[in-house]
């Protein structure tokens, strides 16, 4: 399938089906092109190759890696058409979607492979896909579809990776403007679920319903241990020169204000219903990371190796070499 921009009609034609019943929508689904939103039309479009959807909003860059990579709050386009959102934040990540590119080229200069990417171009104060659809788009048309294809594009790439390497690893890329310049790895756990002894952690049960999940459930052990331990993200994060929390020096976030994650990875990795798939929500720091083009390909490169690293010991995942 070409890389084209997405007929707007196919859109009103899928919503038309929707209320004419299955039998409508699997007729409309044997006369229509393969999309990002099933399993088999991520499958079988091309690794590093851009796919638009409606009005060129939501992009999807398909990959050949177990990992996706989504930049939800680095859109700049405020198109006149789209009415602004009137509640919650509207401020965009700045520079947030250019490092999701560079973690994305340092993963293909790395591996020769390409990472599945998820990226909206639209400006935050149009759509905010880290929220549920009625707070993100607040009754807008255009963004309500927006929003729909970035979900399906996700959910798309992660059961085209499931199908491909038996899982998944999902990381929601953000900004953060807060006192200390951190990482702040989110798994869907709150400050005050963080903020207490590893014992006390393992013993309340609460990585069931965190993003590692599935993964704890596949490697077991201390679920203290998996977040903020000597091989933990966070730890492999500070060897490479990044602070973050959770890690082995910052095991919790104390008092401070600390990003836990949000929507996407909540939905697409905490949720039951998420088989085979684990992930993270990561916060950035501005200075020093996501400031210039020298910082964010400095990190990305790190990141890169950190990423890799931790799939191959708790997956036994083996990427390939360029």
């Amino acid at each position: 399938m070409p890389a084209t921009r997405a007929k707007a009609p196919l859109s009103r034609r899928a919503a038309c089906a929707l209320l004419l019943g299955a039998a409508a929508l699997s007729a409309l689904r044997a006369a229509t092109p393969a999309r990002s939103d099933t399993p088999a039309a991520a499958a079988a479009k091309i690794p590093g190759t851009a796919y638009f959807g409606t009005a060129r909003y939501i992009e999807y860059v398909a990959g050949d890696l177990p990992i996706i990579l989504t930049s939800p709050h680095g859109g700049r386009l405020r198109p006149a058409a789209v009415a602004d959102r009137k509640e919650g934040v509207t401020d965009m990540d700045a520079n947030s979607q250019e490092l999701a590119r560079a973690l994305a080229a340092a993963f293909h200069a790395r591996t020769g492979a390409h990472v599945h990417l998820v990226a909206s171009h639209l400006h935050r104060a149009k759509l905010d896909p880290n929220r549920e659809i009625k707070e993100a788009a607040q009754g807008e048309p255009a963004a309500e579809l927006a929003w729909r294809e970035f979900h399906a594009s996700i959910a798309g790439a992660l059961a085209a990776a499931v199908a491909r390497h038996g899982f998944a690893f999902l990381v929601d890329l953000h900004g953060h403007s807060h006192p200390i310049a951190r990482l702040e790895l989110g798994y869907a756990l709150s400050s005050p679920q963080l903020n207490v002894t590893d014992t006390a952690f393992d013993r309340s049960g609460v990585i069931a319903v965190s993003t590692f999940r599935d993964l704890h459930a596949r490697r077991g052990g201390s679920a203290g241990t998996l977040l903020r331990g000597p091989r933990s993200l966070g730890a492999l994060f500070a060897a490479q020169g990044f602070d973050a929390v959770p890690s082995p020096a910052m095991p919790d976030p104390g008092p401070h204000p600390y990003f836990s994650g949000s929507y996407i990875v909540r939905h697409h990795t905490a949720a039951p219903r998420a088989a085979a798939v684990s992930g993270l929500q990561i916060e950035c720091h501005r200075i020093g990371l996501r400031d210039t083009e020298e910082n964010r390909a400095k990190f990305a490169r790190a990141a890169a190796e950190v990423l890799l690293t931790f799939l191959q010991e708790n997956y036994a995942y083996t990427a390939p070499k360029k």
